[in-house]
Order: C-alpha cells, then sequence, then structure tokens
C-alpha cells in the first residue's frame, strides 16, 4: 500500500513536519518529507537522531506527548515516518525566529508568545496531538492488519497442535481472537521499562495502543485478565532481579500483586494492576540504582549483574573479565578495593546461596544440584559448600528439614 496520500493529507490537515527514512543507523536515508517554511535546522536533525535511535518492529509506532515531542512508525516496508515537533518554535535560532515572525505577519496572522498563548488557551495544541496520534494509530492497524503476511488462525492451532500432549488435548481449548495477539515489541517496551528503572519509561510503555488483542489465558473474560495479571508479574519480577534485585525481596512484591490480582473482580481493575505492577518493578529497579551510584564503581556494578546471569554456567573470574572487556587482574583488583572480598570468593557464595535454596526447597539430590550450578562433579560441590557453610550438603538439607517439622 502506498502511504504517501496519508502523508500528505496529515501535513495539510496539521502542518507538522513529517520526515521518512530507510536504512539502518549507520546508513540512514531520508526519502520523502514534508516540512514548513521556517522549520530550522536543529527540528531536521533531531529528527534524523530519533529516527536512528528508534528500533520499532513493522506496524509500531510511538505518540506525541507534548507539542515538542516526535512521534514515529515503522510501515510495512521498513521506512520510519518521524512526526513533528508540532511547536519547534524553541529550537530556531532568533534570525530564523525573525523570519518566521515576518512571513506570518506578511500573511495576515497573529504571531510570537501571544499567537502561541492563545493556541494553548484555546486547546489547538492537544487537538492537534490528538490528530496526530490517531492518524499514528490508523496506520499501525492499517500495516499490522493488511501490509503483514496473515496468519490463518486455523492453521496456526494445527501448527502447534502436534506440540500439545495428549492427556490435556481436551481441555486445551482452541478459542479464537479473529485478531492478532498484542505484539512481542509491546511486552519488550515495558521490560526494557523496568530493567532500566524508568517509571517514566513505564508511562509511555503503557500508552503505546494496543495493535492486537490479549490471549485468552482462562474459561472467563475476568479470569483470563487475572492471569494477564500473574504473566507480567512473573516477567517484570524476574526482570527486576536481573537488574540486581535480591530474588526475595521481588518474590516478595511478587507476592503482593498475586494475590492483589485474585481480588479483582472487574477485568478493569486487571489492567489497572497490571500497570501499577509494573511500575512497583520498575520503582524498585530505580531505588536500588540510586542505593548504589556513587557507592560501586560502574565496574563492580556490571561485574555483580553479570554474574547474577551467569550463575548457572561455569562462572569464573577470566569469564566475567572477558565480557567486561577487562583483564582479570584490574577487575579483581577493584572487585576487592570495593567490596573487600576476593572476586572467586564472591561467585562461589553466590553460588552456595543458590545451592541452599535447592537443597531446602527442592528434592534434587546432591549430585543433581552440583549439575544445575555447573560445578565438576558432586565431590567438588560438597567441598566448596562445606568450606563456606561448614556443613555437607546433606547435613545442611537435613538440618533445615529437621528446623520446619520442629
Amino acid at each position: 500500500m502506498l502511504f504517501l496520500p496519508y502523508i500528505r493529507d496529515l501535513y495539510g490537515a496539521v502542518g507538522i513536519p513529517i520526515h521518512r527514512y530507510r536504512g539502518t543507523p549507520e546508513a540512514l536515508q531520508l526519502i520523502a518529507h514534508f516540512e514548513p517554511h521556517d522549520l530550522p535546522e536543529a527540528a531536521r536533525h533531531a529528527a534524523e537522531l530519533y529516527a536512528r535511535e528508534r528500533d520499532l518492529a513493522v506496524g509500531d509506532f510511538e505518540p506525541l506527548v507534548s507539542p515538542f515531542s516526535l512521534g514515529t512508525v515503522t510501515l510495512a516496508d521498513g521506512t520510519r515516518v518521524v512526526l513533528g515537533p508540532l511547536n519547534y518554535s524553541s529550537l530556531a535560532t532568533p534570525s530564523e525566529r525573525a523570519a518566521s515572525r515576518a512571513a506570518t505577519r506578511a500573511a495576515g496572522a497573529v504571531s510570537g508568545p501571544q499567537a502561541e498563548a492563545t493556541a494553548v488557551a484555546a486547546g489547538i495544541w492537544g487537538m492537534k496531538i490528538r490528530v496526530v496520534n490517531l492518524w499514528l494509530a490508523m496506520i499501525g492497524q492499517i500495516v499490522l492488519r493488511h501490509e503483514l503476511p496473515h496468519h490463518d488462525e486455523d492453521e496456526l492451532y494445527s501448527s502447534v497442535a502436534t506440540l500439545v500432549p495428549q492427556s490435556i488435548k481436551g481441555i486445551a481449548q482452541e478459542v479464537k481472537l479473529n485478531a492478532p495477539h498484542n505484539q512481542y515489541r509491546y511486552e519488550l517496551a515495558i521490560m526494557d521499562a523496568v530493567r532500566q528503572g524508568d517509571v517514566a519509561k513505564v508511562e509511555r510503555a503503557f500508552a503505546i495502543p494496543l495493535q492486537g488483542k490479549f490471549g485468552v489465558l482462562g474459561p472467563t473474560p475476568l479470569r483470563s485478565m487475572q492471569n494477564h495479571v500473574h504473566n507480567l508479574n512473573s516477567q517484570v519480577s524476574r526482570v527486576a532481579i536481573n537488574a540486581g534485585i535480591l530474588p526475595e525481596k521481588a518474590y516478595a512484591l511478587s507476592d503482593k500483586f498475586f494475590m492483589a490480582a485474585e481480588h479483582c473482580t472487574t477485568i478493569a481493575q486487571c489492567i489497572e494492576l497490571r500497570h501499577m505492577c509494573a511500575q512497583a518493578f520498575a520503582q524498585m529497579v530505580k531505588e536500588y540504582r540510586d542505593s548504589i551510584e556513587g557507592t560501586r564503581p560502574p565496574l563492580v556494578h556490571n561485574a555483580i549483574l553479570l554474574i547474577s546471569r551467569l550463575i548457572y554456567d561455569r562462572c569464573t573470574v577470566a569469564e566475567v573479565a572477558a565480557r567486561l572487556q577487562v583483564s582479570s587482574t584490574h577487575l579483581e583488583r577493584v572487585f576487592k578495593q570495593c567490596l573487600h572480598q576476593k572476586l572467586s570468593d564472591y561467585i562461589l557464595g553466590e553460588k552456595i546461596k543458590l545451592a541452599q535454596e535447592l537443597l531446602r526447597d527442592t528434592h534434587h539430590s546432591v549430585g543433581a544440584i552440583a549439575s544445575i550450578l555447573s560445578f565438576t562433579d558432586s565431590a567438588h560441590f560438597s567441598h566448596c559448600f562445606k568450606r563456606v557453610t561448614g556443613l555437607s550438603p546433606s547435613q545442611y538439607r537435613n538440618s533445615t528439614l529437621s528446623h520446619n517439622q520442629g
């Protein structure tokens, strides 16, 4: 489908600067544009930078949030259309602003701060933003529904049927949506916001209009949405843990939202709770990052995050240093200066913490736990465990069982 008429019509209706780009961030090419006569060069550079930084999937879009912001949508051919800002006067140089006022006066219109104040008072900016965002949503829907390859739902269900165990085929109902599921990129936007501890970015992620339907996760609409809350809760809690939050702290917050979802009585409450859950975990990550900012060098912080991700692998000082692109000697020196502990001892300590959880909360054998945590063998694991805790794995498991039973 040719989108040039849609772009031309939007420019004619609103007068917003519009730039369309093709290519990669390294080789971005401007292939079409509609610009007001007084658009400053800074606005053109801002649009190009915005296009380079955005990596949206086909049909994805970002709305305008103010007269000074930019929005974008990715078309079916992979090109990016960047719109905005509506109010670009603050970007212009003094000479450009003077030329713009002269041209506007020649056209017989009011200009300058008075015009802007009048426009704001009349709600013109808000009206234009709504028009632009409706246009973005429309184009996103057109691309999603008509430009992308169509997948017949019967074919999709048939393709996964062989993966469904025979024992649950009778209860694994096939509920047709008659529409695509919400895009995976929508979920990624939420996860990225939580990972960065950016509460404002969470707001922006949830402001992205949904381009499909929620999947059916339960026998009733309410049960389905409650399960969607649980799904998001599980995702953002694990993202927070990967960002450095202690698992027990993340699980404690996750439990609260799990119980809250079970007490929801309307779909609207569930939708609001999903929003609140992502906000809470983003705030938790933000507070954690704020607490360590300035107290730990970035290298040490990054090493700790990397170790948390590699903890089930054969994680070594050399491996961590290689991934952080520093020498092992430098990493060990900085780590010990900061935490007064050898990096190798920290890695072992983190593995033993996990081993304690597995011994306490599962029925895995000592050999199985040694394998899960990538120790050489059960003898090596037992030796390391006793060196750190003073007990053998079996003694630790028995002591925790006795304590729980008592």
